[in-house]
């Protein structure tokens, strides 16, 4: 019996997140970000996860995470860019855009 209630109470947290993909690219340098965006039920961004990423390392590893604090603030891909992180920014918000307007 105990399994069973812990099985339902899995499936129901489950069906009560949703995900999406985003990608965004810039094409001057070739930049490309791809993401998931993980929603609570009530539509709130819950998390943001980095799933391919080859900007430029040394930059992305000090802005994205800027990026993704903003975004959960914000609940938007309306957010501001990183000072030194223009193209990182620019392309991490497409791809938070893209993921946010794909429907389920």
């Amino acid at each position: 019996m105990k399994k069973f209630l812990l099985f339902n109470l899995l499936v129901s947290t489950l069906s009560l997140a949703s995900e999406s993909i985003g990608v965004g690219r810039n094409n001057r340098y070739g930049y490309e970000i791809k993401l998931k965006v993980e929603k609570k039920e009530d539509g709130n961004i819950k998390n943001i996860e980095i799933l391919e990423n080859n900007t430029r390392k040394s930059i992305s590893k000090r802005a994205i995470p800027k990026l993704i604090e903003q975004a959960k603030i914000k609940n938007s891909a309306e957010i501001d860019s990183i000072g030194g992180a223009t193209y990182t920014s620019e392309v991490f918000i497409k791809a938070l855009n893209n993921a946010l307007s794909t429907k389920k």
